[in-house]
């Protein structure tokens, strides 16, 4: 399937901004690439002030330094799209190797002509020409992560994709982080690379992503969440399930969670009222809730 190509420009109205005439100096190309390859494990999230409706997993980010450099001088795969309540983000995976080369010897914008100028923009089929002409001529090839990994993909990128995936929207985890005081809800475990973001209900795009519709859990717990394995009662109270007998999780059955102090951040009990009768309509009860759990 085709890579979408889509033009970053950094300038004041992005995270970055680079190098000017005026000397207006926060970051400039090297910068940016310093921090790249410093942690080329993190996802960073840019703002995108247009495209947030089109870009999807999987599409290129080409980093255009604007002023005065005028040249393409990073890629990176958007491998997440997401709204905090004020602004559209993408979050990003780094190509390092494309970066690497990028640096060296960057694509000017001369060879691509397209003007972009305060915000990302889909590149036009002359520029996508250039890029994937660019991308061939390198030997390097994107993966898809809009669809299941092959065996050949990059280990890092698999990686990453199975992280935010798994972890959900990085600012509706940021809110849950926040809420829940960077505490599990039910374990209290403060593992920040070990918590994520629980959907009660399913995610189903940036509207499911309110802190009311969500939990902060540890992966184990989020997976058994997801799984209909455990619920959450009416009275703020773990309900683990058939099938966990014997197991450690048993001994969670009944505990009361940790929730959020503020009642607009804690749980929608409609919605895990929901998720419980799920979990009773194809699993039956572990045991009854204990009536004096911790």
């Amino acid at each position: 399937m085709p890579v979408t190509h889509w033009i970053y420009p950094t300038n004041e109205k992005s995270n970055y901004y680079l190098d000017t005439a005026n000397g207006n100096t926060e970051v400039s190309p090297q910068q940016l690439f310093n921090d790249i390859r410093q942690n080329p494990s993190e996802v960073d999230r840019w703002v995108l002030g247009t495209g947030f409706r089109q870009m999807r997993p999987g599409d290129a980010v080409w980093v255009y330094a604007s002023t005065p450099y005028q040249y393409i001088c990073a890629l990176a795969q958007a491998v997440d799209v997401d709204f905090d309540g004020d602004f559209w983000h993408a979050s990003l995976v780094w190509n390092l190797d494309a970066t690497q080369r990028l640096m060296h010897e960057p694509i000017p914008r001369s060879m691509f002509g397209q003007i972009a100028q305060r915000a990302a923009v889909r590149a036009n089929q002359h520029t996508t020409e250039v890029l994937d002409a660019w991308l061939t001529n390198q030997r390097l090839t994107l993966p898809d992560l809009d669809s299941e990994p092959s065996p050949g993909e990059d280990t890092r990128l698999r990686t990453l994709r199975a992280i935010v995936q798994r972890q959900g929207q990085h600012a509706f985890r940021q809110r849950l982080l926040g809420a829940y005081d960077g505490r599990c809800a039910v374990t209290g475990e403060r593992t920040l690379e070990v918590l994520e973001a629980a959907h009660i209900d399913g995610y189903m795009g940036p509207h499911s992503n309110l802190v009311t519709n969500g939990l902060l859990l540890r992966a184990d717990l989020h997976t058994l969440f997801d799984l209909y394995r455990v619920g959450v009662d009416q009275e703020g109270r773990l309900v683990v399930f058939e099938g966990l007998a014997g197991s450690s999780y048993a001994k969670l059955h009944g505990k009361r969670l940790s929730l959020p102090p503020r009642a607009q951040d804690q749980p929608s009990k409609r919605r895990l009222a929901t998720h419980l009768r799920r979990c009773h309509s194809s699993l039956g009860d572990l045991a009854e809730p204990q009536r004096n759990s911790m």
